[in-house]
């Protein structure tokens, strides 16, 4: 009897893994994520972690680059203000979203993001708001903004 791990792989195998790298999830533990060792992580919803690679190219990128806030004037301030843009752009364009239409707004998590969402929605005393049962608790918050009926 094939075990789950091998009854994955045969089904999954060969579109699992990294383009350019290693393809079997042991190969990706053992090169990606050595540092868990024997741990099994399971917060992805809250808080995925990076790869080794990943980390590579952060630290490349930051100790080979200056970015200043994005709202100055300066090289550094330029620098960084592009790549927010880009960053946008790419957003909209996986969305398939026109910047005529769309805006993409970056906040510092799910809740600064619900939020914005709940203070920014045209409310009547019309509007029904439902959620799931299962949910980011940050969307419970949003019931205080609709008028209560």
């Amino acid at each position: 009897m094939a075990t789950a791990k091998e009854e994955f792989l045969k089904e999954f195998g060969e579109h699992y893994g990294y383009p350019n790298g290693p393809k079997t999830i042991d190969q990706i533990r053992a090169t990606e994520f050595n540092r868990l060792q024997d741990l099994v992580y399971l917060d992805h919803a809250g808080a995925t972690l990076y790869s080794e690679l990943q980390m590579d190219s952060v630290f490349k990128d930051l100790t080979s680059n200056v970015y200043g806030n994005p709202h100055s004037q300066s090289d550094s301030s330029s620098a960084t203000f592009e790549i927010v843009r880009d960053a946008r752009q790419q957003v909209l364009d996986y969305c398939n979203a026109s910047p005529k239409d769309y805006k993409c707004i970056f906040t510092s998590g799910a809740t600064a993001a619900l939020k914005m969402v709940g203070e920014a929605f045209p409310w009547s005393c019309n509007s029904n708001f439902m959620y799931t049962m299962e949910n980011h608790n940050s969307v419970l918050g949003i019931r205080e903004y609709p008028p209560q009926k």
